[in-house]
């Protein structure tokens, strides 16, 4: 028996339909700023620039390829903590916290 059986965190058993999950993450995106903001005179990224977006979840400890295997629960949980940071930030910023963030685009 292997240890990805389980999951690493929490013990739920791994589905037999499901593969070992040892990390989740959008493999980082590229966001072209000229397609969401308005470029102005005095920015020094004369391409436009891009943003790099990352949202990683690992275990604390780091993975053993193949033997590690995080469950959908606990996946679904760090996602809420990601959301949570992503509504904070928005808030801190002054803008709604919504699933919907086209009112940030292109008005600054």
């Amino acid at each position: 028996m292997g240890r990805n059986l389980n999951c690493c965190m929490c013990g739920e058993p791994r589905r037999p339909t499901q593969k070992p999950i040892e990390s989740f993450g959008n493999d980082c995106q590229l966001v072209a700023i000229g397609k969401h903001r308005e470029l102005k005179e005095g920015r020094w990224e004369a391409s436009g620039g891009e943003l790099i977006v990352n949202v990683s979840i690992w275990r604390n400890g780091g993975t053993d390829r193949g033997n590690t295997h995080i469950c959908d629960g606990c996946i679904v949980a760090g996602l809420q903590e990601a959301k949570r940071f992503v509504d904070r930030s928005l808030d801190a910023l002054g803008l709604v916290s919504s699933h919907d963030t086209a009112s940030i685009s292109k008005e600054g």
